[in-house]
């Protein structure tokens, strides 16, 4: 099948946060869609999008974002046997909004040098709602001329967007941010559960920490939003992910011989939260759940 010419953008990868990002971008621009599950892209196709295989999209767009699992994804698709670099143009722009790691992106930038290709690492923080509201955080690493070429597309993605240093890194920012996240999360559940022990309602011990110096995400949001009223209402994120993200920030630490005594710890939470639910499970249930009654 023959596609069009574009000079405008393709996105790779339209999962969950995938599509909320390039929901962002597919109102005003001629975008062209990939994914390995071609359903994930019926949304964005039903609202103008073209679907275009990843090594067409790799041809004819000379933009072109990708959102996978994870950074061995990234470099398998563009480095591997099958890797879809060899057909960018020269003077493409690759915009990684993956939660990658640093080390892969040592490997990438280069090899796309070579070929003229342009690259930033620009993962998204804030959650897949925040994402589609266009409220969420990107954190970008890269040159000052790819940052240049970059700016615009992610200023329609979110007006909130730091120019953080030069390439990997956006990563190295987004992975410190998931790791306090999620240490944040398992402490804010272990002092709201020690309130309620003392025999104060859920709802009262976070209102009161939500006007005090311990204030976090989890508590002005997770709480509220997802765990208030006896249940709880999915986030959005598998506790998978959140082990995904918590090993490639200590793996990081590590390859700094920067100690994460604490990450490590709440990555062995983590894994234990996924033996008792399972990897698939959404964090609100890990929370909901976490103290058996």
């Amino acid at each position: 099948m023959r596609y069009p010419l574009s000079e405008k953008l393709g996105f790779i990868g339209v999962g969950a946060m995938g599509s909320a990002i390039a929901s962002r971008l597919v109102t005003d621009h001629d975008l062209y869609v990939s994914d390995l599950n071609r359903q994930a892209a019926d949304e964005l196709v039903s609202r103008g999008a073209t679907f275009m295989p990843a090594d067409e999209t790799a041809k004819h767009c000379r933009y072109v974002f990708l959102s996978l699992p994870g950074p061995a994804n990234v470099l398998e698709l563009l480095l591997g046997d099958q890797g879809i670099a060899r057909h960018f143009a020269r003077g493409t722009l690759v915009i990684d909004t993956t939660t990658g790691a640093p080390t892969t992106d040592r490997e990438i930038v280069p090899a796309l040098a070579e070929l003229g290709v342009d690259f930033v690492d620009a993962p998204i923080a804030g959650g897949v709602k925040r994402a589609r509201a266009g409220t969420a955080t990107l954190m970008v690493g890269g040159s000052e001329q790819a940052f240049a070429k970059a700016r615009d597309l992610l200023m329609a993605v979110t007006p909130d967007v730091f120019h953080v240093g030069p390439a990997g890194t956006g990563h190295a920012m987004k992975l410190v941010n998931n790791l306090l996240n999620s240490c944040n999360r398992f402490a804010a559940l272990e002092a709201v559960r020690l309130g309620q022990a003392c025999g104060i309602d859920q709802d009262t011990v976070v209102e009161v920490i939500n006007k005090s110096s311990s204030r976090n995400y989890t508590t002005e949001n997770t709480f509220p939003q997802l765990l208030s009223g006896g249940s709880y209402r999915a986030q959005g994120f598998t506790l998978q992910l959140m082990l995904k993200d918590l090993h490639l920030a200590n793996e990081m630490a590590e390859s700094l011989g920067h100690a994460t005594p604490i990450g490590h710890l709440v990555e062995e939470f983590t894994m234990e939260a996924i033996d008792r639910f399972g990897p698939d499970a959404d964090q609100s249930r890990f929370m909901a759940e976490w103290y058996a009654d």
